[in-house]
């Protein structure tokens, strides 16, 4: 079965997942705090062109990550029939809840800052932020963001597990690192339930591990045809 198709979707994941780190990092360096409501209102409220940027791009690169795991499913299906099947059907639920605190933070969260001017409404709006903003490790969709990684962790461990019995070292190495993903991102939503902030942090260490997994993939599919 020849693969090229698959790299390409890889390193396309790869450029877009870098990116949404570069801007992340960006708006992160000039925020200051952001552990409290009023903290990361006073952040948003800005809304400078790093905001709705990072965003939108997460939203990208949900859909990649989506077409990604597709692909590995298709790949894995005739080694592990029964397991791809699990893991495929956790993708779409990944998938949507991740859409939904992404791309609300440029589409519900505007709304709700001009409606904060509008004192008949400002106290419903205010309490409708705590709620939706994304940077807010306390909000619901944040709650639900971590929810959505801790989901991407089974179809990841998955398949990962399928690379590691392959013959290719390269995408071994790819394999644990996926499965690694898979247990750091459940880690992190258990530390979330539990409020230990060493484990919550296990989200942030999965998603590192996501990306560096994606240059073996790239590589390896990208540089040959299976047969």
């Amino acid at each position: 079965m020849k693969t090229r198709w698959l790299g390409w979707i890889s390193l396309t994941t790869l450029i877009s997942v870098t990116l949404w780190l570069i801007l992340l990092i960006w708006d992160m360096a000039t925020a200051g705090p952001l552990e409290t409501f009023q903290q990361v209102l006073a952040h948003v409220q800005k809304y400078d062109c790093k905001f709705p940027a990072t965003y939108l791009n997460a939203g990208v690169f949900t859909i990649f990550v989506i077409a990604l795991m597709a692909g590995l499913y298709i790949y894995c299906k005739s080694t592990l029939p029964g397991l791809s099947i699990v893991g495929l059907v956790f993708v779409p639920v990944y998938g949507t809840l991740n859409l939904i605190a992404y791309l609300s933070q440029i589409t519900i969260v505007p709304a709700l800052l001009e409606s904060t001017s509008a004192p008949a409404v400002a106290d419903t709006a205010y309490f409708l932020l705590e709620h939706t903003l994304q940077m807010l490790p306390s909000s619901t969709v944040a709650f639900f963001n971590n929810l959505a990684y801790a989901i991407f962790g089974i179809p990841s461990m998955i398949f990962g597990w399928t690379f590691t019995t392959d013959q290719n070292r390269v995408l071994r190495i790819s394999g644990w690192l996926l499965i690694l993903n898979g247990i750091a991102c459940i880690l992190g939503f258990i530390g979330t339930l539990l409020n230990l902030e060493f484990l919550s942090l296990g989200t942030i260490l999965g998603g590192a591990i996501f990306w560096l997994s994606l240059f073996p993939i790239s590589y390896i599919f990208l540089r040959r045809d299976f047969e």
